[in-house]
């Protein structure tokens, strides 16, 4: 029995004493750290900014701020900041005594996401496809220049991979896309940068609207041969054949095609 062993019973208490003395010290740290004695003294900016307004950071973080440098919620004054227009990610930890590093990465916007923004703000497309949305008067140059891309919700990232896609496809020709659109139905569309209409409709096949980019392609150089302007539309729509549009002329001209049907 363990009753008449001193040995044991002396390491036991050893052992007692040795974990009640380690609850006091831990009960001891922990009232000493959430005591309101070690403030968060400043939140320090580690990269420039370019857009992001430091009011409107200051206006995210300031309720997360409370409490002390130990305790204070670094999740949500992350969450704060992110909130923030023109914030893509922001990243905060805790650094030297009383003080937080703050980095922020800006949005870039790389296409407006439908055609105009409401009232006072626009949305965009960033590199990832995700929308975001900035107030107008922040945008200064931003979006000069950036294709309109157009679609259901949640198909940016669907999107911006085709304007890419289609983008190379149409290097041959010297054009660029100014516009592309995916409709309710599913439907494909593409403005050009000489006001070209490209009518692609919806696909049956997965690689259907990459055969009729290039069958753009390939035919491109007899639409604009000889021509004063550039065609208004050009229909891919049709099973043997390519309907065009010209500004001047009233019907539509067809321009055969060994394609197979499409639709």
């Amino acid at each position: 029995m363990i009753w008449n062993r001193p040995d044991l019973m002396n390491r036991l208490a050893n052992l007692l004493w040795g974990l009640g003395l380690l609850l006091i010290l831990v009960s001891g740290v922990l009232m000493v750290i959430r005591m309101p004695f070690f403030p968060v003294r400043d939140v320090v900016l580690t990269k420039p900014l370019e857009r992001v307004q430091l009011e409107d950071i200051r206006a995210g973080i300031a309720p997360f701020i409370g409490g002390n440098f130990f305790t204070v919620d670094l999740k949500a004054i992350r969450q704060g900041a992110e909130q923030q227009p023109w914030v893509y990610r922001a990243d905060v930890r805790r650094q030297g005594f009383g003080s937080l590093a703050l980095s922020i990465d800006e949005q870039v916007p790389t296409a407006r996401w439908g055609n105009e923004g409401t009232r006072t703000t626009s949305e965009w497309l960033n590199r990832d496809g995700e929308v975001f949305e900035v107030p107008d008067s922040s945008l200064g140059s931003a979006g000069q220049g950036l294709p309109v891309l157009h679609g259901p919700l949640d198909t940016g990232n669907e999107l911006m991979a085709r304007y890419v896609r289609y983008s190379k496809l149409l290097e041959p020709t010297g054009r660029t896309i100014r516009q592309l659109d995916l409709s309710p139905r599913l439907s494909w569309s593409m403005r050009l940068d000489n006001g070209t209409r490209v009518e692609m409709g919806r696909e049956r096949t997965l690689n259907s609207a990459d055969e009729q980019v290039n069958l753009f392609v390939s035919l491109y150089p007899q639409l604009v041969s000889n021509r004063p302007v550039a065609p208004a539309v050009v229909d891919l729509r049709y099973p043997a054949g390519v309907a065009v549009r010209y500004p001047t002329a009233p019907a539509a001209a067809s321009i055969p095609s060994d394609r197979k049907g499409k639709s």
